[in-house]
């Protein structure tokens, strides 16, 4: 239990120094094409490493290269408070992104190889709370500790890296003879329809679009809140309620577990999510875009759970969560170009909410039409 204390203070120290170097810049007057870069550089770091982890990460390694990418993610983030400068943020935004690859992804096997079989609903819930809470934490630390100045986010950073060291050094793992879920497929209930490989692409999708969406609001609603003279606390609260929103219900999905394989999740949820975008672009003032983001935790704790448990149950499971962690830096790379894009073209910055919107809509399109492609007979039961 103790180890998912680890993903949700590396995204607390992520989201930490992701806020304070984003709002800074808002301070300094960068433009929103400098920020995408920011963002961007640490995406295409992340997607690429990502697919590399994919295909060494086993059981027996996994534990060595969370020690190793802990250390990188914790010094290049300190780098990147203490840097002004947009080529050197660029290139510790980018060393941050590599290493956090090799983190989350090396933690994926680590935890699967630590669950027993049967429970990894359990585990993947757990772990949505973990990095979700984790991040929620560490915009709203970021916010409230801002002006402090960047000397005290650089000691709470490396005091949340050594509390990650210590807590992997001092784990003891199961022994590699004894089976894990990394070696189970589980089902549901009688009622469930039946596991379909098919579903990890599904999952591919979801999570392709959950990035999309919502790297654009936690990179942009900073810059753009500063510049709107909106307050560090203030610009960091909705980001704090999304991502605390989002782990609670992510930890309750592995009580909904007969949602997962069906169709009619898939259009509910992201529908929902869809039409928030649509409202904030037609209402962009801070109050609405504060519920409104605060209410998509619902919509991205389902997506996630959904993207991680159904590449964890189906196929090469490493592989499968390397192809999702990449998707993780394609969909958020993609997400941020074209909305600032899209901002700029048009001159308006709420622009990015119906990018958003759109995308949402398309995508869950994309999925239904992918679970029509193979309907088993255990898949149809009612959707």
């Amino acid at each position: 239990m103790r180890i998912y204390t680890c993903p949700a203070l590396m995204d607390l120290a992520l989201f930490l120094v992701t806020f304070a170097v984003l709002y800074a810049a808002g301070e300094r007057h960068m433009t929103l094409a400098q920020c995408m870069w920011i963002g961007g550089i640490f995406q295409v770091a992340y997607l690429a490493f990502s697919m590399a982890s994919g295909m060494v990460l086993s059981r027996r390694n996994a534990r060595p290269i969370l020690l190793v990418s802990t250390c990188g993610c914790i010094l290049s983030g300190v780098a990147s408070l203490y840097l002004t400068g947009f080529i050197p943020l660029l290139i510790a935004f980018a060393a941050n992104g590599a290493f956090c690859a090799w983190f989350f992804n090396s933690f994926q096997t680590f935890m699967r190889s630590e669950s027993p079989p049967g429970s990894l609903a359990r585990s993947v819930s757990l772990y949505t709370l973990a990095w979700s809470g984790g991040s929620a934490l560490g915009f709203i630390s970021s916010g409230t500790f801002y002006r402090l100045g960047m000397h005290a986010l650089c000691l709470l950073t490396l005091a949340i890296g050594a509390v990650i060291f210590t807590i992997l050094a001092r784990h003891r793992s199961r022994p590699e003879e004894h089976p894990s879920a990394d070696d189970h497929v589980e089902e549901g209930s009688a009622a469930a329809p039946r596991v379909d490989p098919l579903y990890v692409w599904v999952g591919w999708i979801i999570i392709f679009a959950a990035m999309f969406v919502q790297r654009p609001v936690t990179t942009y609603f900073p810059t753009l809140s500063a510049k709107a003279g909106i307050s560090p606390f203030l610009a960091s609260l909705p980001l704090f309620l999304h991502y605390l929103i989002q782990g609670i219900f992510g930890h309750r999905m592995d009580k909904f577990r007969d949602l997962l394989y069906r169709r009619t999740p898939l259009w509910l949820f992201q529908g929902a999510g869809a039409v928030l975008f649509f409202v904030m672009w037609r209402q962009p003032s801070y109050a609405v875009c504060a519920v409104a983001v605060s209410l998509l935790g619902f919509y991205t704790g389902f997506a996630y759970f959904c993207a991680v448990y159904y590449a964890s149950n189906s196929g090469k499971r490493s592989l499968n969560i390397g192809v999702n962690e990449c998707l993780v830096g394609v969909g958020s790379l993609a997400g941020l170009v074209i909305s600032e894009w899209w901002m700029r073209r048009g001159g308006n910055e709420a622009g990015m909410y119906l990018v958003c919107g759109v995308a949402l809509t398309t995508a869950t399109a994309l999925q239904l039409a992918v679970t029509s492609l193979r309907r088993s007979p255990s898949a149809s039961r009612p959707a």
